[in-house]
């Protein structure tokens, strides 16, 4: 990326969420396809899955310099294309990028008053910059991936649960319904 001084071992998140202003770097605005342009990012796609089917991928230059492309860059590559070639607009962030409450809470999902409250209980780690808490993108990320495998884990409790207690067989279809 022209003029970050990260290095590449800092993986960026990539995220179809649209960002507001208060992310001032110029390197964190969306990036978005015309709709012109979402024909040949889908044949890149395409590509680029099927790239991953026969192993590795390359970049050859036209004067026929050729880069094997490493799997962390191929995954960001194919995740990025694939927001991209069906309209939605990607952003990159390094995982070391700071972001505030509301941020963090509109990421979640939840309101800035009950992320607080998560913070608080020691949910994740976080820090102050005067009186404003502030926490790390890799930790909500983190967070959210562990909220959302305890959530299917669960669901998926409750769905054998009421397999087994037959419970799927007493459901009827309400009279003038179709059960699609």
């Amino acid at each position: 990326m022209p003029g970050c001084k990260s290095s590449i071992s800092h993986i960026a998140s990539i995220s179809s969420i649209c960002y507001s202003s208060c992310m001032s770097s110029p390197a964190l605005k969306p990036i978005a396809l015309s709709r012109a342009e979402q024909p040949p990012a889908q044949a890149l796609e395409r590509l680029l899955n099927r790239g991953m089917d026969r192993g590795a991928l390359a970049v050859i230059s036209s004067a026929g310099d050729r880069i094997d492309l490493p799997d962390p860059i191929v995954e960001v590559l194919r995740t990025a294309v694939g927001y991209l070639s069906h309209g939605q607009a990607v952003t990159l962030i390094p995982d070391n990028q700071v972001i505030t409450t509301q941020r963090a809470a509109d990421l979640l999902g939840l309101s800035r008053p009950f992320f607080i409250k998560l913070l608080d209980a020691g949910a994740m780690a976080h820090h102050r910059v005067g009186n404003q808490r502030r926490v790390y993108l890799r930790d909500v990320l983190a967070y959210r991936r562990k909220r959302d495998a305890e959530r299917d884990a669960a669901l998926d409790r409750l769905s054998r649960d009421a397999f087994e207690a037959g419970l799927y067989d007493q459901n009827r279809i309400p009279e003038g319904s179709s059960d699609e």
